[in-house]
């Protein structure tokens, strides 16, 4: 296909432009790989992710996670929760995320907590609501007995529709250890 595409633009344009195109197209397997989202872990990894198509799984820590670009949701959560009262959480936005791991509109993404519950989050949700993967809740990082130490968060009390059902509670997925775009 790619052939195809600088027999054509050889035709059209000469072969100046072929000529520095050509080089180029030897590094697309390169870039057909998102880069690593996170640096190597330093310390213990909380976090895996695993980008669109056939890229090798990524290790975050928590320390890398808090060098993404943040976004704080102060909220109260459902009751069903299990967390009273209205809390800051502080945490990377799943759009930036995903986005870094190559997905998209059309991408499955997938969270998965320590005890292999998975939950699918749809595209729309990242757009309309902007949930975050908090690493902290009233700026305290939050330990496994805490639902840490990553949950995702919606933004329950500035959009009262996900408070009715049961499907954001079933979104709002604690002890997080996986991500993945498929």
């Amino acid at each position: 296909m790619l052939f195809r595409f600088l027999a054509a633009l050889r035709a059209r344009t000469g072969t100046a432009l072929v000529a520095l195109l050509g080089p180029l197209s030897l590094c697309l397997p390169l870039w057909a790989h998102p880069a690593p989202v996170c640096p190597a872990p330093q310390g213990r990894s909380v976090l895996r992710l695993q980008p669109a198509g056939d890229g090798p799984a990524q290790a975050c820590d928590l320390q890398a996670l808090e060098r993404l670009p943040a976004r704080d949701i102060t909220t109260a959560l459902p009751p069903a929760l299990g967390l009273a009262g209205e809390h800051r959480w502080t945490g990377v936005p799943l759009r930036h995320l995903i986005e870094q791991l190559g997905g998209g509109e059309r991408s499955r993404i997938v969270l998965t907590a320590l005890n292999d519950y998975a939950v699918e989050i749809p595209w729309s949700d990242l757009l309309r609501y902007n949930p975050v993967l908090a690493y902290r809740r009233d700026g305290q990082r939050m330990g496994i007995r805490d639902k840490g130490p990553l949950i995702l968060i919606y933004p329950f009390d500035a959009h009262p529709v996900l408070q009715q059902g049961q499907d954001y509670v079933n979104r709002t997925i604690w002890q997080v250890h996986a991500v993945s775009v498929r």
